[in-house]
This record gives structure tokens, sequence and C-alpha cells, in this order.
């Protein structure tokens, strides 16, 4: 393979993207068009008068009539920089031609009209302006009615027309009642229009390069945030499941022993019922006329001793309290010397240090 076409070959081909760009570009000024054209001024030459008429038909009410370079009304300019100008050129300012051809040139026509344009036209094809209309072929030949006027003329006009505040969009020759209106100039085909393509063409490939990279940024932006998510629901799970772990390992007396005395405190500390939780615990429990002559916490356990006036009510008492369970004598019940009271010595597991050691 040639290094040339090779490397054509890897460059990539943007023509495809160029020809959608116009073609979206040629749609939003069709589109703004078609609005403006809801809103025609339509402008009629006659001598160096001007009638302006409103809307597309041709024999609609005047709105004014003005000699060209007069001033006119306020809400005609407001009519026009919201609509569509037609500059309607006048016949007696146009020349008339018929050209002939065979039907099977029906397609080519415009390029058969345009090499004959120097035998047509009584100025040089550089200084006119022509359009045509071609009749429906009859014994094989197609007819074509050529207009052709003075672009100085239309230019001149146009400008005249533009210092008065109307800015013409399009020019026709002014119809008559057996054929449509053949244009001559429109805004479309002139050298500025182009240049207003390039522009439209670029604003519509910035919007389009726009969308897409806030697309990107916004899948970038949910893919961050995914990954962050992801992260942090991985901490947690991590923190739940040593946590777990922990709570696990205070259940077995045997794990918890073997660990570091610094792990051992923690799980001790969190497996334990805080001490102010059970002293408010046996205060509910105990009536007024019983007394606490000890009280004391060991693995696990609660071992109180003191004198009660009825010492069994005891050990309902504080079980009921949900701190403490299995709750006995620890040893027989005596009465005391005063005879009125019972000596007695109760001991329960602690309710929270038993469940999260089972």
């Amino acid at each position: 393979m040639p290094a040339a076409f090779r490397r054509r070959a890897e460059m990539p081909n943007f023509d495809i993207l160029v020809r959608w760009l116009d073609i979206l570009s040629g749609l939003l000024l069709r589109l703004a068009d078609a609005r403006r054209n809801r809103n025609m001024l339509r402008v009629t030459r006659s001598g160096d008068r001007i009638l302006l008429r409103s809307g597309a038909d041709p024999d609609a009410q005047p709105l004014a009539a003005a000699p060209i370079g007069a001033t006119l009304p306020e809400e005609i300019l407001q009519h026009a920089r919201g609509g569509f100008v037609l500059l309607e050129w006048p016949r007696e300012m146009t020349v008339t031609r018929t050209l002939a051809a065979p039907a099977q040139a029906r397609e080519f026509l415009a390029g058969v009209i345009f090499n004959q344009l120097d035998r047509l036209s009584p100025w040089p094809v550089g200084q006119i302006l022509h359009g045509y209309r071609a009749t429906p072929a009859e014994a094989g030949r197609v007819t074509a009615r050529v207009l052709i006027a003075r672009k100085a003329d239309i230019d001149a006009t146009r400008a005249a027309l533009a210092e008065m505040g109307l800015s013409v969009d399009r020019v026709v020759a002014a119809a008559d009642t057996s054929h449509e209106p053949i244009i001559f100039w429109a805004k479309g085909a002139a050298p500025s229009d182009a240049a207003q393509r390039r522009r439209m063409r670029l604003f519509v490939g910035g919007g389009i390069a726009a969308y897409v990279a806030l697309c990107a940024l916004t899948v970038l932006g949910a893919s961050l945030s995914a990954n962050a998510l992801q992260e942090e629901a991985s901490m947690l799970a991590a923190r739940a499941h040593a946590l777990q772990k922990r709570a696990d390992a205070a259940k077995n007396p045997a794990v918890v022993a073997a660990l570091p005395p610094p792990e051992r405190a923690w799980v001790w500390k969190e497996a334990s019922t805080p001490a102010v939780a059970l002293i408010d615990a046996l205060t509910r429990a105990i009536p007024d006329n019983a007394f606490l002559e000890s009280l004391g916490l060991e693995g696990g356990k609660l071992r109180i001793s003191g004198l009660a006036e009825d010492a069994p009510p005891l050990i309902d008492a504080l079980e009921k309290t949900g701190r403490f369970f299995d709750a006995h004598f620890s040893a027989p019940t005596t009465r005391a010397s005063d005879g009125r009271l019972f000596r007695f010595g109760i001991e329960a597991q602690l309710a929270a240090a038993t469940k999260k050691g089972k």
C-alpha cells in the first residue's frame, strides 16, 4: 500500500460529521425562516415608490405606500424586524425570454439556461440576476420562461430599503395571474449568508460538543460518586465485621482470655453492664424496709447481703428489673438479734453479661 494512501486511511474522516452539521444548521435556518414567513411583509416596487402589504396574498389591503427613501411608521418597522421581507420586482424592469429544449434535458435545464444567458440577456452575464420556470413537457419538448433583471438595480433597491429599515430576505418577479413568482435573489445564496451558515455550523457543533462534554462529566461524576459510596460501604462492612468479631469473641471466655490485655479490657468494657445501671436497678428492687450491708460484683455475678422484714420477695424483685436472673439465696435466712428483721444473702447473674457470653 502506498504511504500517502496509508496516511489518508489512518487519518480520521470528518466529512460525515461536517455533512451532518451542515444538515442540522440548514434545518435550524429553515425553521427560523419558516417562523419568519408566518409574519411576511410584501414590498412591491412601482417606479420610485413602494407599496407595503402584510402576508403572502398579493391582493391583500396595503398597509402603506411611500417613496423610496422615506421614513416608515414604527409599526411597519417592527413588523419587518420580526418577519420575512419579500421584494417584488416590477415587470417593467424585467426582461422575459423563452427557451425550448428536449424533454430529456429537464433535469439539466438550469445548466442549459446558464450556458445560454449570454445570448438571452441584453446585459453581460456578470451584471444580471435571473430565474426561470419550466412548463410541463409537451410533444417531447420543455419550455422555460426565463426572467432577467439588472443586478445593480436590485442591489441599489435593497440598499435603499435597508436604509429605510427594511432588510430584504428575497427578491422575486412580480406575480401575475398565470405564473408563480420566480426568485431572482435569496438571502441564503449571498456570501454573507454562507458565512452565517458557517457560524451556524460552528454553533451547532459547539452545542453538540458541549452536550457530549456535559454527558461525559455527568457519567464521570456518577462513577466517582459510586466509587466513593462503594469504598464507604466497604469501610462500614469492615467495621461491622470487626465489631461482630469482637462481639463473638466476648461470647467465648477462652477467646477473651487469649486476647492481648488492651483488647481484653475493651471486650470486657463492651460486654459488661455499667455499674451505675446495676445500682439503679438495685435501688428500684430493694424495698424501703430492707437494708444492704454488702454489695459485690465479680465474674458476672452480683452478691448482696443485708436485713429485711421479708426476704423471699427480694428474689422476684431482682429478676423483674431485667438486669439480673437466676437469683437465689446464697445462705439460709436467719432472724436478726432484734427479732423483727431477717438476715439474708443473695447471688444473681448479671443479665447483660450473661447474654453476651452465651
